[in-house]
């Protein structure tokens, strides 16, 4: 009988065991105390400081997976370690906390130490690299790289930094270049935050609706269609805790609390409390592609196109913007450069992608560029032609991170300014996409 009871017993703690193992992790809003941004060193204009700092603030919010506490002072980049050395004196009994700190640029009292210990996490962003400068007598140029530290209050510990630097330029005022700069400081530093695992996003599969996933976590938590989920596999051998990608989610709805997503392929079938981990991804894959070009002027002939192709992911499901930048290598036309901004709709079998885009284009060539480079003194365009590009596409996912691809595209570019003739071809090619 005791025998039975021991066995019972034993039974009922591995089966605990495994449950509480097998049960998925879904994250939840951390608070964040964020202090003003650090320039201790660099000459940067107030407004400009001002500028950052909404930025910075604004992707917080953007990300939708903090509680943000604003703080006003500003650190020197000197002054970050200094800072998390008293916070981990803090946790010792016999610390005793002075009325102020002195940090570089920012006096903290006993009262904002007391208010950050009620956050998770404090952020802490720093100018590590400043420079504005008139080149060649042309245009201003302004790099700017920001620091931000990430400290876990309870301990004390750096749990993670995103670098970001950016790059602007105009060639009207300085203002413009470093407005410029600023400008591209959002989307690259969204990216990083996702990209340190303590603020990636773990969430679970709640069931299956007509073969589409649906998972816990939505608007609420920052998800946006285009996201991307892994699919996870727990198991466990004597007692070590192992997890592996077996598949990959693709978010296409996006409610308050609960998201849609498909498959696009997975080892396993994806069932209720089925464990899933962000994937973060910049927001635009590139496409790497050649072209085959027959012009629609038999007495032209051929010719041939390379091209890169920036194609939005982030925000975005069936229909997608894009952005095409290609040369024709034809010496009689002198080398033009295309541009094409346009839109593409995608359907999705799986690993398999089939779809249509069309867009404006716009042509310049490569003398005539020369020569705008000499004589232009303001930051608009200077083109030649201008017309209209479409073609449709397969695709494949080869590996989570990379797709083969082969499209037909046809192009049409007028030559409105009479310097160059106007030209247009069908185009047949394949190319590379990198999941960026």
């Amino acid at each position: 009988m005791k025998s039975r009871k021991a066995f019972a017993l034993v039974a009922l703690v591995l089966v605990a065991s495994v449950a509480a193992f097998g049960q998925p992790t879904v994250s939840e809003r951390k608070d964040v105390a964020i202090f003003s941004l650090g320039y201790y060193g660099w000459d940067i204009p107030l407004e400009t400081l001002g500028t950052i700092d909404i930025e910075i603030q604004k992707v917080f919010l953007d990300l939708g997976r903090f509680n943000i506490i604003g703080m006003q002072q500003r650190f020197s980049s000197s002054s970050v370690d200094q800072f998390i050395s008293i916070l981990r004196q803090m946790n010792e009994e016999n610390f005793v906390l002075p009325e102020e700190y002195q940090f570089g640029e920012a006096l903290l009292t006993e009262a904002d130490f007391n208010r950050l210990i009620g956050a998770f996490i404090v952020a802490v962003p720093v100018v590590t690299s400043y420079n504005l400068a008139f080149v060649d007598g042309k245009e201003w140029q302004a790099d700017i790289k920001t620091t931000v530290s990430f400290i876990d209050v309870a301990d004390g510990t750096l749990i993670g930094i995103a670098d970001v630097e950016t790059f602007g330029s105009s060639r009207e005022t300085d203002f413009k270049a470093i407005q410029s700069a600023i400008d591209s400081i959002p989307m690259q530093l969204q990216y990083e935050i996702r990209s340190i695992p303590a603020f990636t996003l773990h969430t679970r599969v709640l069931g299956m609706t007509g073969g589409e996933v649906k998972i816990e976590l939505g608007s609420n938590m920052g998800i946006q269609k285009g996201d991307e989920y892994l699919v996870i596999e727990k198991s466990e051998y004597e007692g070590y805790k192992d997890e592996k990608e077996v598949g990959l989610l693709l978010i296409k709805e996006v409610g308050t609390e609960v998201s849609t997503a498909i498959i696009l392929y997975s080892g396993i079938q994806p069932a209720k409390d089925t464990q899933l981990r962000e994937l973060p991804r910049a927001g635009a894959d590139l496409a790497l592609y050649g072209h085959s070009y027959q012009y629609f002027e038999s007495s032209m002939g051929s010719s041939f196109v390379i091209g890169a192709r920036f194609e939005a992911t982030r925000g975005f499901y069936n229909v997608k913007p894009y952005l095409a930048a290609q040369m024709l290598t034809d010496l009689d036309l002198y080398l033009p450069l295309n541009a094409v901004i346009g839109a593409e709709y995608v359907t999705y079998m799986r690993r398999l992608e089939i779809g249509v885009r069309g867009g404006i284009a716009m042509g310049s060539n490569a003398l005539v560029r020369i020569l705008e480079e000499s004589f232009s003194t303001d930051d608009d365009p200077w083109f030649t032609h201008i017309g209209v590009s479409a073609g449709a596409f397969v695709s494949y996912l080869v590996t989570r991170d990379m797709k083969l691809f082969a499209e037909v595209q046809a192009d049409y570019l007028f030559g409105w300014t009479g310097l160059f003739p106007s030209y247009g071809g069908w185009q047949l090619g394949a190319g590379v996409t990198f999941k960026m």
